[in-house]
C-alpha cells in the first residue's frame, strides 16, 4: 500500500527533471540562435557598396601565432582549460586559467556551461549523495528500498540541475554576469583561499567589472524554492530552503578551492607539471 501511494511522487520527480532537461538544453538553442550573428556580406544590387581596390592595403591577415592565441581564448569561453580532469573524474566547466582575458560569454554559451552539468562523474557523485542519504534515512518519508533510494536519487539530481540552469545560464544571461571562475594562481594560501571561497559573492559583469554575485544568489534560493515541488512536506518550510541554498553555496565555494588548488595538488602528489 505503501509503495502503490508512493509511486506518483516518484513520477512527479521524474517528471520535473525531464522538464529540466528539455528546458536547460531547449533555451541553449534558443539562445545560440538568437546569439548568432547574420553573415556580412555585400550587397550586389546597391551601387554605392564599396567594392575591393587593389591600391588600397586590405586589412592585415593575423599570423598563426596570433590564431593560435585567440583559439586559445576562445575555448577558454566555455571548456576547462587543458584535456584533463580534476583527479581524473571532475570537469573543471567554466574555469580561466590565470592571466587570460577571454571574451564574454553569449547567453548560449551561459546555457552551454549549464548543460555540462550533465556528465558521467554527476551521476556517481549523486549516487553516492543518495546512498548516504538512504543509509541515514533522510527524507524519512521516501522510506527505504528501490523506490526510497530512487527518490533521493531523482531529489539530489534535480536540485543539481536547477542549480546549473539558474546560477549559470538563466540569471548570468539576464543580469549580463560571467558565471566562470578566474584562476588567481599564485599568491599566499590564505589570500588565494579566500579569494576562491568568496567568488560565490563576487563574481564579474560581462563588461569585465567586478559586481555582487547577485546570480549566485538568486541562482540558488531558486532551486532551492522549486525543491518544494518534489521533496515531501515536511522539508518545505523556508527554514529547509534556506538550508538547500546553504548547502549549495558550500558546494559551490568548495568546488572553487579546488579549482584554484588544483594545479598545485597535481604538481605536490601526482608529479605533473603545467605546460
Amino acid at each position: 500500500m505503501t509503495a502503490v501511494s508512493a509511486s506518483p511522487s516518484l513520477s512527479r520527480l521524474l517528471a520535473v527533471i525531464l522538464a529540466l532537461i528539455l528546458t536547460i538544453v531547449t533555451g541553449a538553442q534558443i539562445c545560440r540562435s538568437q546569439d548568432a550573428a547574420p553573415p556580412a556580406h555585400q550587397d550586389s544590387r546597391n551601387p554605392n557598396s564599396e567594392k575591393p581596390n587593389p591600391e588600397k592595403p586590405g586589412p592585415e591577415k593575423p599570423s598563426p601565432g596570433k590564431k593560435d592565441r585567440q583559439s586559445k581564448r576562445d575555448d577558454s569561453s566555455t571548456q576547462p582549460q587543458g584535456t584533463e580532469r580534476m583527479f581524473g573524474v571532475m570537469p573543471a566547466y567554466g574555469l580561466i586559467e590565470a592571466g587570460l582575458k577571454p571574451p564574454p560569454l553569449t547567453s548560449g554559451q551561459k546555457f552551454k556551461l549549464a548543460v555540462q552539468y550533465l556528465n558521467p562523474y554527476t551521476f556517481l557523485f549523486v549516487a553516492a549523495e543518495a546512498g548516504v542519504n538512504q543509509a541515514r534515512n533522510d527524507p524519512s518519508e521516501y522510506g527505504q528500498g528501490a523506490e526510497g533510494y530512487g527518490k533521493r536519487y531523482g531529489a539530489g539530481f534535480a536540485d543539481g540541475l536547477t542549480d546549473g540552469i539558474f546560477v549559470t545560464g538563466v540569471y548570468p544571461s539576464l543580469l549580463h554576469q560571467d558565471p566562470r571562475y578566474y584562476r588567481l594562481g599564485d599568491g599566499g594560501f590564505s589570500h588565494r583561499f579566500g579569494y576562491s571561497a568568496t567568488r560565490i559573492l563576487v563574481t564579474r559583469q560581462d563588461s569585465g567589472r567586478r559586481a555582487f554575485n547577485i546570480s549566485e544568489i538568486l541562482g540558488a534560493f531558486t532551486s532551492s524554492a522549486i525543491g518544494v515541488t518534489y521533496y515531501p512536506k515536511s522539508q518545505r518550510d523556508f527554514s529547509d530552503v534556506a538550508e538547500r541554498a546553504g548547502i549549495q553555496f558550500g558546494f559551490d565555494a568548495g568546488f572553487n578551492v579546488l579549482k584554484e588548488f588544483y594545479p598545485d595538488i597535481q604538481r605536490k602528489f601526482f608529479g605533473k607539471h603545467k605546460r
